[in-house]
């Protein structure tokens, strides 16, 4: 059995504890720039994960590759996301972590980076490759996906770009873009956001038509929000994370418009993150003036 890669997305530049249970690992294997060099990097892009990890409680089986049966990731590679696609033989996942490969590459253009979901190879018992499908989730792929899993995935960042890297906005100065909000963007898209069956068929139209989000109007791509659709961060109205575009020396937070559609593809979604992770999600609100809009992908 085998899964080609699913469609990726692009973003380009113009109080009560929870209850989560995945585990984003970052691999980076395939950072031969050496983008994620430099700690700081590493730690806004856990901060990113931790978005997700807080808030997401559903339960992904293990993958186990053992004698005959053999899953095979297969993933674009980060430094080259053009090139021929990675695949890596006779991987092993455990249970509730999502890996993503990350790392940096000349993107070209306007874009601030690109991700999405991995393919994936599979050989073996039928009940194995139907793990390996759906981590023990409803059904995620064709005209009657519900519900969302992945192994995991891989982001591509521009390297070329001017990045502000702290968890904080302090020194976020408008020639620059914010890696923390590029970097929750993407995860959503390996997460399903505009990249899983289930999204696409809630799509009806110009507009995503969920149980939890609503009616929503897209992008013209399918994969985004339209420009200007928000949403709320706390007591903040802002726009949503998930917008094609974000402005230099701006900060997008995932607003609970952004969450009500990564329940409506399937993922369990608890009402309140951890407090650590909301107080430094509120410190962060506020907004530094707009100048170029990049898109993101």
């Amino acid at each position: 059995m085998k899964r080609t890669l699913p469609a990726f997305g692009l973003l380009l530049a113009t109080a009560q504890p929870a209850l989560a249970n995945i585990d984003i690992q970052f691999d980076f294997s395939y950072d031969t720039l050496g983008f994620f060099s430099d700690p700081i990097r590493i730690d806004a892009l856990n901060a990113a994960a931790a978005v997700f990890e807080t808030r997401f409680t559903d339960t992904l089986t293990a993958i186990d590759s053992s004698g005959t049966n053999s899953f095979d990731a297969v993933f674009f590679n980060p430094a080259n996301p053009f090139g021929d696609d990675v695949v890596l033989a006779d991987q092993s996942i455990a249970a509730d972590v999502i890996r993503v490969y990350v790392g940096g590459a000349h993107l070209g253009g306007n874009a601030l980076g690109l991700g999405g979901p991995g393919g994936y190879g599979c050989g073996g018992l039928a009940a194995f490759c139907g793990n390996v499908e759906n981590r023990g989730q409803g059904t995620v792929y064709g005209p009657a996906a519900t519900d969302f899993a992945t192994w995991g995935g891989m982001i591509s960042f521009n390297s070329t770009t001017a990045w502000h890297f702290g968890l904080a906005m302090a020194g976020l100065d408008t020639h620059e873009y914010d890696f923390y909000t590029v970097a929750v963007h993407e995860l959503a898209h390996v997460l399903g956001f505009g990249t899983a069956d289930s999204f696409g068929n809630l799509v009806h139209g110009a507009n995503f038509v969920g149980a939890s989000a609503g009616t929503v109007a897209l992008h013209a791509d399918g994969s985004h929000w339209a420009q200007g659709v928000g949403g709320w961060v706390g007591d903040s109205f802002q726009e949503a994370s998930m917008t094609a575009t974000i402005a230099n020396g701006q900060r997008k937070h995932f607003t609970d418009l952004d969450f009500a559609a990564m329940q409506d593809i399937g993922w369990q979604v608890t009402a309140v993150p951890e407090i650590e992770t909301w107080a430094m999600l509120l410190a962060g609100v506020g907004l530094v003036g707009f100048a170029t809009c990049r898109r993101l992908t």
